[in-house]
């Protein structure tokens, strides 16, 4: 278990199927995180078993009440030792919209590249944002993590239609900006 002042990193548990559907069913979650649209009570329980499977997957809770308020996971981005992918992560998170503009994303994003890279050894980590979603781009670069490229996801199969704009953050980077901060 990851812990901050206000928050805490914990596995994803069956009991919280209920709040998955309240995402898996709100369109905001869909178009502005890639959330997966749940119709029932029975697809949120099989959505929590995914989640538990995942090695990096958290539920972010306020320790105030002990309230799950969003998700927060590493990706492996793949497996292919020799080009060191196994030294990256992907970066994935969401947030309650009842939740935003609060800092509590930026004190779980804190706390999870804290985690990838002092404990994880990882040596960059990636996340992707839609197009659309400046405010998770701007969280982002807050952090130290800089736009690298977008794709087209149309121009690859018809099966996707949306376009993602994708940020890095270096080991390096998050150093430098880690001996800032401790200076200010």
């Amino acid at each position: 278990m990851l812990e901050s002042k206000r928050i805490v990193l914990r596995n994803i548990e069956m009991t919280d199927a209920a709040i998955l559907l309240k995402w898996g069913q709100d369109s905001i979650y869909h178009k502005s995180a890639g959330y997966q649209y749940l119709e029932d009570l029975d697809a949120a329980k099989k959505s929590v078993l995914q989640y538990q499977n995942r090695s990096y997957s958290y539920g972010i809770v306020l320790k105030e009440n002990n309230r799950l308020i969003g998700l927060v996971e590493l990706y492996e981005r793949g497996l292919d030792e020799y080009n060191g992918l196994l030294m990256t992560k992907d970066l994935g998170f969401l947030l309650d919209k009842d939740y935003w503009h609060q800092g509590l994303m930026t004190e779980t994003l804190k706390l999870i590249i804290n985690y990838a890279f002092k404990d994880l050894k990882q040596n960059q980590l990636w996340a992707g944002t839609f197009v659309s979603n400046t405010n998770s781009q701007k969280l982002l670069k807050k952090l130290g993590f800089r736009y690298v490229y977008t794709t087209d996801y149309s121009a690859v199969t018809s099966l996707f239609n949306y376009q993602e704009k994708y940020y890095l953050l270096t080991l390096q980077d998050w150093h430098d900006i880690m001996q800032v901060n401790m200076k200010s």
